[in-house]
């Protein structure tokens, strides 16, 4: 099966700007179709943590809100509570992180709902047969919605190589319980050698798990209590020395795998009504929410959009790893794909799985507009 995949590259005009590209895929995926007159539609977004401004601009979210309406549906944009620790991590401050960042319901034009609730337990178990998980911690907001569109930034990310429209809907649509039964297989470790002992990964930590110790001569160095961690991954990506791998306790694929099955929950009781556009600019080499961001490995591609996932994600990637690497960015250099240059990880493994499962098939036909 050979799925569609439309495309307008990151060009613009006085005739045609960037948002009218975003109406114009909105329209040729027919995207407004998805949903009957009067249902209520999710836009799943990620609104980035504060101190990043490299996430999906709001005017884009805007735009689709107001084609939402256009076609009889009753919109709301949607996130999910965090693991760790950051400003997102209760509706509270999770609905004050998305306003500094632009936002809210009068810059949308729609609410903003936290689908997981005031602490992340409002949460609907999705069984799944044969998969690695069986049973699936969803948002409720997300399982309750009639219809969904996910639109997702496309950029690097430390255990998944990318996100895209896959991790958007299987890490970003489950609960803070749910997230860390994803990172399970998860255990960082110190290395020694290379800790400059500057403890910019103690704060990050949600669990308080690492701690200063001696090192060599009269060094300090982080430690992680085994015990105690939870795998979320924030001091990894926290540490700007390279200092705390990741350890997998089984492999790279066991996350992928797990996060392919959350995102086919997130999806199985509305399959046939969910889109999705991925926004391949500022393809940063760390994940939305990270508090920072780093400049772009490759400048900006354009913007896809298709009723299935697992192709718009497979197109995304292909785009990016066809582009000339940016000069002064991550990747510089690189003479092959930069993805692999970001990070050495297997990023198809995620899209292989994912097809396997159901979610949609790698093979797509290219539309360019």
């Amino acid at each position: 099966m050979t799925s569609k995949v439309y495309f307008h590259d990151a060009s613009a005009s006085s005739k045609k700007n960037r948002l009218d590209k975003v109406k114009s895929l909105f329209n040729r995926a027919r995207l407004g179709q998805i949903f009957d007159k009067g249902d209520k539609v999710a836009i799943k977004i990620h609104w980035g943590e504060p101190g990043n401004v490299g996430f999906l601009p709001p005017p884009y979210v805007r735009t689709v809100v107001e084609m939402v309406k256009e076609n009889g549906g009753i919109p709301f944009v949607t996130d999910t509570n965090t693991l760790y620790t950051g400003m997102r991590r209760n509706a509270i401050d999770n609905i004050a992180a998305a306003a500094s960042n632009g936002f809210t319901a009068q810059t949308l034009g729609a609410p903003i709902i936290v689908a997981d609730g005031l602490v992340g337990r409002d949460t609907s178990n999705v069984s799944l047969e044969n998969s690695t998980v069986k049973e699936a911690k969803i948002a409720s907001a997300i399982v309750d919605a009639d219809a969904m569109l996910v639109l997702s930034h496309i950029k690097g990310h430390m255990l998944f190589g990318f996100g895209g429209a896959l991790k958007n809907l299987g890490m970003g649509c489950a609960t803070p319980a749910g997230k860390q039964i994803l990172h399970s297989d998860i255990q960082p470790e110190v290395k020694p050698d290379l800790c400059q002992g500057d403890a910019l990964c103690i704060p990050r930590c949600p669990v308080k798990c690492i701690s200063l110790v001696a090192g060599p001569g009269q060094t300090r160095v982080a430690k992680i209590d085994s015990a105690e961690c939870i795998g979320c991954g924030e001091c990894t990506a926290t540490c700007p020395h390279q200092a705390i791998p990741i350890n997998w306790t089984t492999t790279p694929a066991a996350i992928q795998h797990k996060t392919a099955d959350y995102a086919l929950a997130a999806v199985k009781n509305k399959l046939a009504k969910v889109g999705y556009l991925n926004f391949i600019i500022q393809v940063t080499p760390d994940c939305d929410c990270c508090d920072w961001n780093d400049v772009a490995f490759v400048p900006d591609v354009g913007f896809t959009a298709s009723t299935d996932a697992v192709a718009i994600d497979t197109a995304s990637v292909d785009l990016v790893a066809k582009t000339p690497p940016s000069p002064n960015g991550r990747a510089a250099g690189c003479q092959g794909d930069p993805w692999r240059a970001i990070y050495d990880i297997d990023y198809r493994i995620i899209l292989d799985y994912a097809e396997k499962i159901g979610l949609g098939s790698r093979q797509y036909e290219l539309i360019e507009l």
